[in-house]
């Protein structure tokens, strides 16, 4: 009897491997629906990333939403054709009132290189209060040398951004279709694009030749970070950073200094507890120009603290109001209670009621979380 029950499971186990192998056989003759597949990192988008997935949008003059964002080549070769696409909500359904499908103003993004895109609704529409993207594919591409170089002035920051310098052609061919771009970021980590200004140069760049290029466009006054790129038929620039400026808005120099996290009773804390409140405090100086009899000057105070790790996500923002009217120091202080436990760096910013930024961005300070 032990033999024959030996023998009756093996013959189950045999028939069940061939029942299991006919099923499997039978199912991959059959076209797998698309709606089954995986919608993020896909094949045709691993590679190339968005540096954000909550880009900057804002409605322009006749009502149409404008999407601004950009596009990381992780690859070690060139890539074109990316496609970028939009989505355009309204605050009542989670299905977008429209879509539509656009690209990255550079033709080629370099190997580890970027590009920013540019991409609009549609039609105008108010009901469009938020927007998502998505990537859907991209073409391995030729290589445009970086062989269009910059000479810059200073870059003037006003009510205006103004900009003028000269291009030249380093290639061997002559450069034709020269399209310059003058972008603008916020401060933040990481930097959202703000805005795009577009030159294009008409005459033919020839070999070693140079052309004048000006931008004198409106200003967003939350930017702060400025970069130029060039793009013709044959050759491109890289993204280069626009550094020099000349600042006619700001009259007085605003420093921050000294970050810390205290107690209630001031004292400096090396590690924080979870659900344990804590302040965060630095130093805010001012220095008024010589010449400049000193006024009230209003300002807000952020800290933005955010996870440390590759996809850094923001835990907290906070802010404080104040106003300067004389040259000194003021301590400003952020409550915070942190949730969860981990490695997080902090970020402080000084800004006018305006959103015009009133000092560089302090240095980031690490804090652990028990």
């Amino acid at each position: 009897m032990i033999y024959s029950t030996r023998l009756i499971a093996s013959v189950n186990r045999f028939y069940m491997k061939k029942t299991l192998l006919a099923l499997f056989l039978i199912f991959t003759l059959f076209p797998i629906s698309t709606s089954f597949s995986q919608k993020v990192d896909t094949p045709q988008t691993l590679g190339i990333v968005l540096t954000s997935t909550a880009p900057f949008n804002y409605k322009d003059a006749d009502g149409t939403t404008v999407v601004l964002g950009e596009v990381s080549n992780t690859k070690s070769f060139p890539v074109s054709g990316v496609k970028v696409w939009v989505g355009f909500y309204d605050d009542n359904s989670d299905k977008p009132l429209e879509t539509t499908i656009g690209t990255t103003i550079l033709e080629v993004i370099p190997p580890f290189g970027k590009s920013p895109y540019m991409i609009k609704s549609p039609s105008p529409n108010s009901a469009i209060t938020s927007v998502s993207v998505n990537l859907l594919g991209f073409s391995s591409s030729p290589e445009k040398k970086s062989l269009l170089s910059f000479a810059l002035d200073n870059l003037n920051i006003g009510e205006n951004l103004s900009l003028s310098g000269k291009i030249t052609n380093n290639g061997k061919l002559n450069s034709t279709n020269t399209k310059i771009y003058l972008i603008s970021y916020d401060p933040f980590t990481p930097p959202r694009v703000l805005g795009i200004a577009t030159t294009e140069i008409d005459d033919v760049i020839k070999v070693g030749g140079s052309h004048d290029f000006n931008f004198n466009v409106p200003r967003d006054a939350r930017a702060t970070i400025f970069k130029i790129v060039a793009e013709s038929k044959d050759y491109s620039s890289g993204l280069v950073d626009v550094t020099k400026t000349t600042v006619d808005f700001i009259s007085s120099l605003v420093t921050i200094n000294n970050i810390s996290v205290t107690d209630s009773e001031g004292n400096r804390l090396p590690d924080l507890m979870i659900n344990s409140p804590v302040n965060i405090q630095s130093e805010l100086t001012i220095q008024y120009s010589p010449n400049q009899k000193p006024e009230v000057q209003p300002y807000v105070y952020y800290i933005q603290i955010k996870q440390s790790g590759e996809k850094a996500f923001v835990e907290y923002i906070g802010k404080v109001e104040g106003s300067f009217s004389s040259n000194g120091q003021q301590l400003t202080t952020v409550p915070w209670t942190p949730q969860q436990g981990g490695l997080y760096f902090i970020e402080t910013f000084v800004w006018d009621p305006n959103a015009v930024p009133l000092a560089s961005k302090g240095p980031i300070s690490l804090v652990i979380v028990k």
